[in-house]
């Protein structure tokens, strides 16, 4: 588990009498692959208001169907590269995820000829929130679940991704800064993982 994870759960026990859920209305459309929310936990040091968290929430999630559409969706439905992906993480964080690296091979799905009827059968994230004394929310975590499905050729593929990201704010934008990724690959009965985690 990378350092940032281990910091924020620390900070967590601390603040751990202050949490509260952020309502559930950030779903995605009717047949769109997105992440949808599955609970928004906020640990805070002093108040936060509905309006803060309730971007914080949206922007989170923003950042997590950006990933998935660049980093997992146009792979696997064009089996060409991913799209654009260091605006999404931290400078750190871009250079070994964007490098041919194993944290490469964790986060995007490469290197697969085209996979059609691409189906999600399960795409949740579910949000921790620290927040200090300021009210200002310095760091989320999302613990990921994702589960898609779809053919090449005659072919069954599953893809299932698990694992947590730490997102930070930069400006407007929520950037992933840490991580501890897994995921495992099914083509036609052979299965292959992959796992990553920042240091």
């Amino acid at each position: 588990m990378g350092r940032r994870i281990v910091v924020l759960l620390a900070g967590l026990v601390v603040l751990a009498g202050c949490s509260r859920s952020a309502p559930a209305a950030y779903t995605s459309g009717a047949g769109a692959i997105r992440f949808t929310g599955a609970g928004f936990d906020l640990h805070a040091a002093g108040p936060v208001g509905r309006a803060e968290s309730d971007l914080t929430w949206a922007g989170v999630l923003d950042t997590l169907n950006r990933y998935l559409d660049a980093g997992v969706l146009t792979p696997l439905r064009s089996g060409g590269p991913a799209g654009d992906l260091a605006p999404l993480f931290t400078g750190p964080a871009a250079a070994r995820v964007t490098a041919v690296t194993p944290d490469r091979f964790a986060f995007i799905d490469e290197n697969l000829p085209p996979v059609t009827d691409v189906r999600s059968r399960k795409a949740v994230a579910t949000l921790t929130a620290l927040a200090g004394p300021d009210s200002a929310m310095s760091v989320v975590t999302a613990d990921l679940d994702l589960h898609l499905t779809g053919w090449v050729g005659s072919s069954a593929l599953t893809v299932d991704r698990t694992g947590e990201l730490v997102l930070v704010p930069e400006g407007s934008t929520w950037r992933i800064d840490a991580y501890d990724l897994q995921v495992t690959r099914t083509l036609d009965g052979a299965t292959t993982t992959t796992a990553a985690a920042s240091r």
